[in-house]
């Protein structure tokens, strides 16, 4: 791998002397296109994403990576579909694991058993043929492996480019809690199939807790308060005493129901990968993560690099982080986009000064919440809504995982403004439904891993260089899931979780320039710690740069076929900032 540590200092405020590193971001600038893209169009299903679910934003951090999967996939297209040439062989090989992993995650004794596919199928897909479904049974808890069971969906898709492909690429979906299978599985058609399964078979699966994995994790419970107050202006602490109140019966009917909550987090996920691996017939994979993918592709790597050939880490969310970071990721997507606006000729002449404008709307929100009717595009069922300041906040902040919705933001502050709201409702419409999420999954790793390694004092030191005019948002958002973690009640992680993790596995490291919640300062933090890692900035994207340009996919699958070879940046050069409409 290349060193470029005459020059770290200046690329990487983060680098160590020992640690090669690789940053890209300064190579691109390019200028604007000069044709505006039309909006987006409705995608088959749309896009989802909480927006006031739970306590407003809850999920955010990785429950949206859903609506840039779906809004992406009307942009794709592909070669016609391909069948599966040879069976999966269904025993698991012997793997030698890393002495300090602990006993208990240890025990690879799964199997794959095939069966029809849980989801619907994409056009022109053929159950057994193009995917191949089924499940494996892994321990719930690996302190006890003749207990419960955790029963994993996986579904695999066969290259068109490779006959056997020994080491795969397996999706580490986002949340913790999205799942897979019905957040990208089941868009995937003959027409596009290239275009999302490159050159190693893809392997998806609904991580513990999730999808079609059981036990399901969904919390009906908070899902069905959310639609009951669409259309109330609740204060902070009515919200959350409903919140918590629809959380303890969702958790105590998941204790009763037999559900270790102590067994849903990022150790035994990781443990899932590694006998899902094995289980699959393979020695190793590489793996690609996004979001909360990233950190389970961190941890995986820590316990059990034997299986792993290779890394892509795709908005990174490493595990030295923590949610108390929220605000300031919130706060510097804002930024960005309100310099990107001011620095863009088009933009800056029909929505000038786009800051003072969004802080004032916040405010005059507030006061005077807006009142609509959206209609759920997952179901066609209409809601009225009530939107306050607080709740545009997260508004403006979701939008911003997705890519495409990007160059309309600044338009649809000035149309807010003006009590227009027809731009708001498109995109409301789009993310505001997810009947997908796993909030029990959530609690129980964020819970474990970050909540319980913070106080109430941190969340006031994580309100520091936040506008006044978004930090009631941010605050409610931080103490409402500091309160719901304690009544979660699961164990705190080992302290080890919290440390970055050092490899020299080949790890591509992506970041995106408009991304709300992991931005780029997470993938340099993580790679500072990678040996033989790449570091790519991408511009215009919002969160998860697979899928959302064709120069990213090519970067992705250059390196996949050869982790140890940098991927040629050329094409970052030609991908422009956000075309402002």
């Amino acid at each position: 791998m290349e060193d470029t540590s005459s020059h770290r200092d200046e690329q990487n405020p983060y680098a160590e002397d020992n640690i090669p590193y690789h940053d890209y971001s300064s190579e691109w600038r390019p200028a604007r296109p000069l044709i505006s893209p039309p909006l987006p169009p409705s995608p088959p299903q749309p896009p989802e994403l909480p927006i006031r679910s739970r306590s407003r934003g809850l999920q955010l951090i990785v429950a949206a990576v859903s609506v840039v999967l779906v809004v992406v996939v009307v942009f794709l297209s592909g070669l016609p579909q391909v069948l599966f040439r040879q069976a999966i062989p269904t025993k698991a090989p012997t793997t030698t694991l890393p002495q300090h992993v602990p006993t208990h995650l240890a025990i690879p004794t799964a199997n794959f058993r095939s069966t029809s596919c849980p989801f619907q199928l994409g056009d022109g897909m053929e159950d057994g043929q193009t995917v191949k479904c089924g499940y494996v049974m892994v321990p719930e808890s690996r302190s006890n492996p003749n207990g419960a069971k955790v029963q994993l969906a996986v579904a695999i898709f066969k290259s068109p480019n490779v006959q056997n492909d020994s080491s795969p690429v397996v999706r580490l979906e986002g949340g913790p809690g999205g799942p897979s299978l019905d957040n990208l599985a089941h868009y995937i058609t003959s027409s596009k199939y290239a275009t999302f399964v490159f050159n190693h078979d893809l392997i998806m699966f609904d991580q513990r807790g999730t999808g079609y994995s059981t036990p399901s994790l969904k919390c009906t419970e908070t899902r069905q308060l959310q639609y009951e107050t669409l259309d109330k202006h609740l204060s902070a602490a009515d919200s959350e005493r409903l919140q918590l109140q629809a959380l303890r019966t969702c958790h105590d009917r998941l204790v009763r129901s037999g559900v270790d909550l102590n067994a849903f987090n990022s150790l035994e996920n990781a443990a899932d990968v590694h006998d899902l691996i094995l289980a699959l017939g393979y020695k190793q994979a590489n793996l690609y993560g996004v979001s909360y993918g990233t950190r389970l592709a961190l941890t995986t790597m820590r316990l059990f690099p034997s299986v792993i050939r290779s890394v892509v880490l795709d908005s990174v969310y490493p595990p030295q982080m923590n949610r108390t970071d929220l605000p300031s990721a919130a706060q510097h997507a804002f930024n960005v986009l309100f310099h990107g606006c001011a620095a863009d000729a088009y933009c800056n002449h029909f929505y000038p000064h786009l800051d003072s404008v969004f802080y004032q709307l916040v405010t005059d929100l507030n006061a005077r919440p807006a009142h609509f009717q959206t209609t759920d595009a997952t179901t066609g069922k209409s809601y009225n809504v009530v939107m306050g300041g607080d709740d545009f906040v997260f508004m403006l902040f979701s939008a911003l995982y997705a890519t495409q919705a990007i160059p309309l933001l600044p338009r649809m502050i000035f149309q807010m403004r003006d009590h227009n709201y027809g731009l708001l409702l498109q995109i409301y419409g789009s993310v505001a439904f997810d009947n997908t999420f796993s909030d029990g999954m959530f609690y129980s790793d964020e819970c474990s891993e970050d909540w319980d390694f913070l106080t109430r004092h941190d969340i006031t030191t994580a309100m520091q260089g936040i506008a006044p005019q978004i930090q009631p948002a941010l605050q409610n958002e931080l103490q409402q899931e500091y309160d719901f973690c304690q009544l979660w009640h699961v164990q705190q992680a080992p302290s080890v979780q919290k440390q970055p993790v050092v490899s020299a596995i080949p790890t591509l490291v992506l970041s995106d320039e408009y991304d709300p919640i992991t931005p780029p300062t997470n993938g340099k933090l993580a790679a500072q710690t990678l040996k033989n890692s790449y570091y790519f900035l991408f511009p215009g994207l919002g969160h998860g740069a697979e899928y959302n340009s064709p120069c990213v996919n090519t970067i992705i699958s250059a390196f996949d076929d050869t982790p140890m070879q940098k991927p040629s940046n050329a094409c970052v050069a030609g991908m422009g900032e956000p075309n402002f409409v």
